[in-house]
């Protein structure tokens, strides 16, 4: 009786002790589910990136477009500076010219009246 007993114990306490498969499964379920959410999340986060690098990649070549451009245009303005100033020169250049043939004129007619 007393192996019985021995017995009958030992397998109540391996019995109560072990965990179905019942038991395990709700118990790691939430834990799956809140996985695949994390996996999920963390999928869609990787898209996300990846879109943004393209984003990045775009916007970096129309910066380096309109920084090209804005280095045409600077090139462009200076030379027109450059022009702008060599007719003015030229402007003043003939002004004075033009002074100077203007009082030659009036020399010369000053001479002609007094002959």
């Amino acid at each position: 009786m007393k192996r019985f007993l021995i017995i009958t114990g030992a397998i109540f306490v391996f019995l109560t002790g072990c965990a179905t498969k019942e038991y395990v499964k709700e118990q790691t379920d939430p834990i799956n589910q809140k996985l695949e959410r994390i996996e999920k999340q963390l999928e869609n986060m990787n898209k996300d990136i990846s879109s943004l690098r393209t984003d990045i990649k775009a916007v970096s070549s129309n910066v380096e477009s309109v920084n090209w451009t804005a280095k045409e245009a600077l090139k462009k303005s200076e030379e027109a500076v450059k022009e702008s100033k060599a007719a003015v020169m030229q402007a003043q250049d003939a002004a004075r010219k033009a002074q100077a043939a203007a009082e030659t004129s009036k020399k010369a007619f000053e001479l002609q009246q007094k002959k």
